[in-house]
């Protein structure tokens, strides 16, 4: 085989920290519809004051809540909000791990 193993030309920080960012929001695309309904279990019954029955409760449980949303709201509605968590994802999780190596090398640099 030509060419280069993988061993020979490790990643530049440019191709660690796209990778990062690439890798964290494809996690947050599959996690995300979980955390839109934790938050809507969270948040459910906050308008209705401290006096609140098992039986007002809109959703129940996070797989009700999934199905509750899909049916009144659409599938579309598990990702409201989506662009900003991946603008957080590219920004947060790229910096973090991307430069994780790079950082590292630095500080220690010298010494076993």
């Amino acid at each position: 085989m030509v060419g280069f193993k993988a061993t020979d030309v490790p990643p530049t920080a440019t191709v660690k920290f796209l990778g990062a960012g690439t890798a964290a929001c494809i996690a947050d695309l599959i996690t995300f519809p979980l955390d839109t309904a934790k938050v809507r279990l969270q948040i459910q019954g906050e308008s209705q004051g401290l006096v609140r029955t098992a039986a007002s409760a809109q959703y129940r449980g996070v797989l009700g809540t999934i199905l509750t949303m899909v049916r009144t709201e659409g599938p579309r509605s598990l990702y409201n909000g989506l662009v900003a968590g991946l603008q957080r994802q590219m920004s947060f999780a790229s910096v973090r791990i991307g430069l994780y190596d790079s950082v590292k090398q630095f500080y220690t640099k010298g010494s076993e």
